[in-house]
């Protein structure tokens, strides 16, 4: 990974690419030993006006396109994932996005062309983005490992700063209860209910989340805001019988030359499901059965607890 990486930032520096380093990419550094902390894809952020430019680039060194996504271009080589982000958080967290924009205001030139954060800007991105894994279904151990960490190699964090931010982001209340969850964990703090919580909470989400826990809070989401007053059932239902065209271009690939067939999809695609997916479709079955009023309120109360929701 380290060397497929360094082959990139040496074509970008030379092709004059904007680029700028995130998540793991920088925090491998902070480790003991960088092989301490596992990586499975490298985030780089790109000014998307350069993305043209950057396709002939990667193309040489081996690599192919896969997907696209709301503020992802992903492309793979035999020895990484490479995840291109068009912005720092997705632009469907409304509430978050505004404040990052596409993140290039945050930007400092490091070198070539190389760009970085400001420690304390960094600090704001890896906590939001922790943050909204957290809300949308779960997140790993290795993301609070990498938060003490980097506080570790940064004792000096200009913390006023911070929960300014972050109480313009409703998310100071969290904040405050990671930062117990951290001292309760690694250094000598002392638990409680609410921090045996979370702590259970990640402990059981793997690395991402859990896709039962996914499906809740997207209820939770959209009945808010969304769609509210209908149900999460009928929220996931319409969803599922209609994505856009974000969501079904990569397996129905004629919509990225033509996104007007995509009521033609919507209409073939329940076929294509009971013949070559029956398994999603029991999958489906039993995330539409979690999708209880009772399940969803429970999973809004949980949020509220520990300081989250969906705020917009």
């Amino acid at each position: 990974q380290e060397r497929e990486i360094g082959r990139i930032f040496r074509a970008f520096d030379e092709n004059g690419i904007d680029y700028l380093p995130l998540k793991g990419c920088n925090m491998k550094s902070l480790y003991p030993k960088p092989e301490l902390r596992m990586m499975g894809d490298a985030d780089v952020l790109i000014r998307l006006e350069q993305y043209e430019r950057i396709i002939p680039v990667l193309e040489s060194l081996g690599f192919s396109p896969e997907t696209e996504s709301d503020h992802e271009l992903v492309w793979t080589s035999e020895s990484l994932c490479l995840e291109l982000h068009k912005r720092l958080i997705p632009s469907y967290n409304k509430d978050l996005s505004p404040y990052f924009g596409d993140g290039w205001l945050l930007a400092k030139p490091s070198g070539g062309s190389r760009y970085d954060m400001e420690p304390v800007d960094e600090w704001i991105f890896l906590f939001t983005h922790f943050a909204k894994h957290y809300r949308d279904g779960g997140i790993g151990c290795r993301h609070v490992v990498d938060l003490w960490v980097y506080l570790k190699a940064h004792p000096d964090l200009k913390q006023k700063k911070v929960r300014e931010t972050l109480e313009k982001l409703q998310l100071l209340e969290f904040y405050e209860n990671i930062l117990d969850l951290i001292c309760f964990w690694f250094e000598d703090g002392s638990g409680n209910e609410k921090l045996e919580y979370i702590s259970e909470y990640i402990f059981s989400s793997g690395s991402w989340g859990a896709g039962s826990s996914r499906v809740l809070s997207r209820a939770v989401r959209d009945t808010n805001h969304v769609l509210p007053g209908v149900s999460g059932r009928m929220v996931y239902i319409w969803q599922n019988l209609f994505p856009g065209v974000a969501i079904l271009r990569d397996k129905y690939t004629i919509l990225k030359k033509r996104p007007w067939m995509l009521p033609l999809v919507w209409l073939i695609r329940p076929f294509y499901k009971v013949l070559f997916e029956r398994k999603t479709l029991g999958k489906q079955k039993q995330n539409l059965d979690a999708l209880s009023e009772d399940n969803v309120e429970n999973r809004r109360k949980l949020l509220n607890y520990v300081g989250l929701d969906y705020n917009f």
